[in-house]
């Protein structure tokens, strides 16, 4: 699956249940099989609490086969994870990396998270890009009233453009998706809202819907390739028939009664790139809604223009004396709809070309709530725990 990660790789030159009946405030972590212990097998999602050179942590991590990816927070904006090395059953490496670092620096030098499973937590080091600094790194997966569990599944399928031909191009679709893990009326209102966000009926199994709709992907192409051959196409533009189409769910937060999942869809039908985007969705499960901006801030555009302008310049290095323009098409920079939250701030995301070109990648500028404590909507500021 083609993550956010790959496509700053290729463009720098080089990255989001329900709740545990028996976990109450104490923040219990889940019980676990002695035998399986030092095994990180098999896909999951995890929510981990701990310390990163001594600094509160969150960490979300998702594993779907032999892919590793994540992110975590601890006083801002999301440090994205992604698999660097996975060591045996029990242990593996993450780089780590920012929307910032990743297109500003030339060749940057990641730093990277070594973890060693425990049975119910990872220890390890973290180190910076250049081996000069190195801290220690603990976490426990851990599932608070108000967070939620999830399982995480995989569905592909593929034909190629010519059956008999050895290496022929072919077209591949995969679902990566978040599965509920509990079956109570949250889990279940969850679970029906990650349907909605892949396309999917909520009263359909996942399977059937993901079945018909690759059906429709494939035979499309197939289709697309019969045309194809009743022109003048050389084999050498064979390369081009290679078509993706892949979608992926991702925790960003999980927490107080709000989930936020990043909706990552990537496609390639030909010519010199393929294109990516990424959808967020906020979902307030307490109140059974997806979240609209003004359930967090009451503010008017030009004053929430005026404030992401002001971090995009400080996130993105712009001078006082040089125009925005510098990073975007625009002198300007006005918010989406595209938001989502942690516990501590907003970001707006900007996927290819809605702001800056593909090579910059996605635009996201992180706002801190102490920058946005006027506006804040009082019972959102008091159940994120803004004071």
């Amino acid at each position: 699956m083609k993550k956010h990660l790959l496509f700053l790789f290729l463009i720098a030159g080089l990255f989001t249940a329900c709740k545990n009946k028996n976990n109450k405030s104490d923040s219990k972590t889940p019980e676990v099989n002695a035998s399986k212990t030092q095994s990180i097998t098999g896909n999951f999602y995890k929510r981990l609490e701990g310390t990163i050179a001594g600094k509160p942590v969150v960490m979300h991590l998702q594993r779907i086969n032999d892919d590793v990816e994540g992110n975590y927070y601890y006083d801002g904006s999301w440090l994205n994870l992604s698999t660097d090395t996975l060591i045996g059953q029990d242990s593996l490496v993450l780089a780590e990396y920012s929307f910032y670092s990743s297109y500003f620096e030339q060749d940057p030098k990641a730093p990277s998270i070594a973890l060693k499973w425990t049975g119910n937590g990872f220890k390890g080091t973290w180190k910076s890009g250049d081996g000069s600094k190195s801290f220690p790194a603990v976490l426990e997966e851990k599932y608070p009233e108000g967070s939620y569990q999830f399982t995480t599944g995989i569905y592909q399928d593929s034909i190629k453009a010519y059956a008999n031909k050895a290496n022929s191009p072919a077209a591949h679709i995969t679902f990566e998706y978040l599965k509920a893990k509990n079956n109570d009326d949250a889990g279940k209102w969850i679970d029906s809202q990650l349907k909605k966000i892949s396309g999917l009926k909520s009263n359909v199994d996942r399977e059937i819907s993901f079945k018909s709709i690759s059906a429709t992907y494939l035979k499309d192409y197939s289709d697309e390739v019969a045309s194809q051959q009743k022109g003048n196409r050389s084999d050498g533009e064979d390369a081009w028939l290679n078509y993706t189409n892949n979608s992926q769910q991702s925790v960003l937060y999980n927490d107080r009664d709000f989930v936020v999942i990043d909706f990552l869809a990537d496609a390639y039908t030909g010519g010199a790139h393929g294109n990516y985007s990424s959808l967020m969705y906020c979902l307030d499960v307490k109140r059974r809604k997806q979240m609209v901006l003004s359930d967090i801030v009451t503010i008017d555009s030009n004053n929430l223009q005026r404030i992401l302008e002001q971090n995009l310049r400080k996130q993105y290095n712009i001078k006082a004396s040089e125009g925005i323009n510098k990073v975007l098409f625009d002198d300007f920079l006005k918010p989406n709809k595209n938001f989502y939250f942690n516990g501590k701030g907003l970001a707006f995301m900007y996927n290819p070309y809605e702001v800056a070109s593909y090579a910059q990648g996605q635009i996201v500028v992180f706002i801190p709530f102490n920058e946005l404590k006027p506006y804040l909507v009082p019972a959102f500021a008091e159940r994120i725990g803004v004071k």
